[in-house]
């Protein structure tokens, strides 16, 4: 959407009708109206926009105060970019609120004998916020087709369709006393993927296990003894679209243990899809940059991964920490 021309609007109700203020209020959060500079609200000129605000400002009238509709150009401090910014803003903080809800309710999914009708009922009063936040995303920034996609996988998790059903990647179930005593093989210079794998393997797997590296173009040779992974040819590497890190999840049935939004943060960083994933993602992607610019030595950098796996980890277990 590309406007240059604004709807504006201001109003003002005696001070002792707080219950009307509050109605104008809700009316003009659920029209998607932004606060620009702390004076004025705004919208996108649309005729149908037009025909609430004027309804609006007369109801202001009827109720004995004064209301300001304008129709004009951007601000002259403003351009129409600064403009559709402060839209996207709002509505991608709003995305993200109901994103911070549907998250936990995906763990639940993956919780022994959990409530599947509660949980359909928590699922579709999220879906019509998200219909209702749709019709107002004048300005999209990304994070709504994100929300959608997890609004259906939880809508199919509870039909049994999800990606944890036979349906999805054949990630056969091993048992982690299998694996114990091994040495994990992969590339040097790891990245989030074979970072977050090792520390899955070392808290879920093996707390005894070791890691070695070899060089990129370096093929070992399957041994009883090792277990390679984010390789080619490796026992654990990429199935379909789950990472390495995904595929040990599934195949050691581990989602319970790891947050999904966790989870959601490690494949935006490997996937290069930070757009896409929870807010944070970008500040675990730079703390996780600048650990591996720093460490020139694999093994030292991945003790220090395995600490910031350990706090990313402890701080979703915080109800307190919003997650």
């Amino acid at each position: 959407m590309n406007n240059s021309k604004w709807f504006f609007f201001s109003f003002t109700l005696p001070a002792k009708n707080q219950t009307a203020r509050m109605r104008v209020w809700r009316r003009l959060n659920s029209l998607g109206a932004v606060i620009i500079k702390g004076a004025l609200y705004a919208l996108p000129a649309r005729p149908d926009l037009h025909e609430q605000l004027t309804w609006l400002a007369k109801e202001v009238d009827e109720l004995g105060g004064e209301a300001l509709f304008l129709e004009t150009g951007p601000p002259a401090n403003m351009t129409p970019t600064d403009l559709a910014a402060c839209f996207t803003q709002a509505r991608d903080a709003d995305w993200q609120a109901i994103e911070q809800d549907l998250l936990p309710l995906l763990d639940q999914t993956r919780q022994p004998g959990f409530d599947a009708d509660a949980l359909e009922s928590a699922r579709r009063k999220l879906a019509k916020r998200a219909d209702a936040l749709q019709a107002i995303d004048y300005f999209p920034g990304g994070r709504g087709p994100r929300v959608a996609a997890l609004l259906a996988e939880l809508a199919a998790l509870l039909t049994g369709d999800g990606p944890d059903a036979p349906s999805g990647p054949a990630i056969p179930k091993l048992a982690a006393s299998d694996y114990l005593g091994k040495t994990w093989i992969t590339r040097q210079r790891p990245y989030i993927d074979r970072l977050a794998s090792f520390w899955l393997v070392r808290r879920f797997i093996d707390p005894d296990a070791r890691i070695d590296f070899v060089p990129a173009d370096v093929q070992p040779a399957a041994r009883a003894d090792a277990v390679r992974f984010d390789m080619a040819e490796a026992e654990f590497t990429h199935v379909g679209p789950l990472t390495t890190f995904e595929v040990l999840c599934a195949a050691f049935s581990l989602e319970a243990n790891v947050p999904a939004r966790l989870r959601e943060v490690i494949r935006a960083i490997d996937l290069n899809d930070i757009e896409a994933g929870p807010s944070e993602a970008l500040g675990v992607k730079q703390v996780l940059d600048g650990m591996t610019m720093a460490q020139p030595d694999d093994m030292l950098l991945t003790e220090n991964a395995l600490a910031l796996f350990d706090a990313l980890l402890a701080s979703y277990s915080n109800p307190n920490t919003g997650e």
